[in-house]
């Protein structure tokens, strides 16, 4: 049985650089069940893409003229470091990025005061360890959005 999972989804939109990182839940699923296991993907996907239209058509295209693609910078299904992306969302936040030695999309982020503070908090952690993060962590500066924020869709 896979358990239930955070992912988080950081997505860099250009030309401007703006960022959008999305934590989404990924529900429990037989191991056993092929069909299963693709539907709990499926939710994450469509949690995710749910967020970002909303994202985009409501604070993006007004705030910002460009005409905007978006790419996926990184991925993370490991508990982050610090509080601060455990809590809701709809805000902006700095976040500590590094990659792994697994290579794109996967990452390990976490929010701490500075980039010392954010190695310290990776080395208490095994499971971020066996990661194998790579320095220097890159501070982003991203909009927070959560699948378990009030849905965006029923929002005026």
């Amino acid at each position: 049985m896979s358990v239930q999972t955070k992912i988080f989804r950081l997505f860099s939109y250009r030309p401007c650089g703006h960022e959008l990182l999305v934590r989404v839940v990924r529900p429990a699923a037989s191991n056993a069940d092929q069909g299963a296991l693709d539907a709990a993907d499926g939710v994450a996907d469509a949690a995710t893409e749910r967020l970002r239209t909303w994202w985009e058509q409501s604070r993006l295209q007004p705030d910002c003229p460009h005409r905007h693609t978006s790419s996926l910078v990184a991925e993370m299904q490991e508990e982050p470091v610090g509080e601060d992306l455990l809590g809701s969302g709809r805000r902006q936040l700095g976040v500590w990025v590094a990659g792994t030695k697994f290579g794109a999309p996967w990452m390990v982020l976490g929010s701490a005061s500075t980039e010392a503070e954010f190695w310290r908090e990776v080395r208490l952690d095994s499971d971020l360890v066996d990661l194998g993060p790579l320095a220097p962590a890159e501070l982003h500066h991203v909009h927070f959005l959560t699948d378990e924020d009030d849905p965006p869709s029923r929002q005026p």
